[in-house]
């Protein structure tokens, strides 16, 4: 990636800094889930975004 800041937290954000990523991150921390369990947590995320 290019021109990243030093700062970790920084970089972070910059990653997850779309409305899914957080979502995602949020259902899939308890461990691992299939795409379809991962859709329906999700609700109005479209299969194409998710995938």
């Amino acid at each position: 990636m290019k021109n990243m800041p030093d700062c970790p937290v920084e970089v972070t954000l910059i990653l997850i800094s779309n409305k899914w990523s957080v979502l995602i991150i949020r259902d899939l921390i308890d461990g691992t889930k299939r795409f379809g369990e991962l859709k329906k947590s999700i609700g109005t995320i479209s299969q194409k975004v998710l995938t």
